[in-house]
């Protein structure tokens, strides 16, 4: 059973990584990410983060990093997080996420 719940979204995130990454660096890399992100959403998962807001417009939104992706999760009470998205550093990502939250 899983310690979270990835969105779609999200879900269509690690793909769009993984191809870029493959496309751009290779098998070793895109390894990599993934155990790095995987470990990060057990993190989170297992609520052993320290919790840090994205923004104040967007208290429900918490952010984490995993090297160059940022992790944006909600996280209530007694329920698994859910990752709503896994953006890199270097795109728009208050673009990217207000989309997502307006959708």
């Amino acid at each position: 059973m899983s310690l979270y719940h990835l969105t779609e979204d999200a879900e269509q995130d690690l793909r769009d990584i993984a191809r870029y990454t493959l496309d751009n660096w290779g098998i070793k890399q895109l390894e990599k990410y993934r155990s790095s992100l995987k470990k990060r959403f057990i993190t989170i998962g297992k609520n052993e983060i320290i919790k840090r807001h994205f923004s104040q417009k967007m208290p429900d939104v918490y952010v984490t990093k995993s090297g160059g992706h940022f992790i944006f999760y909600l996280a209530e009470e007694n329920q698994k997080p859910i990752i709503i998205a896994v953006i890199h550093e270097s795109r728009d990502i208050l673009e990217h996420l207000t989309a997502r939250l307006n959708a």
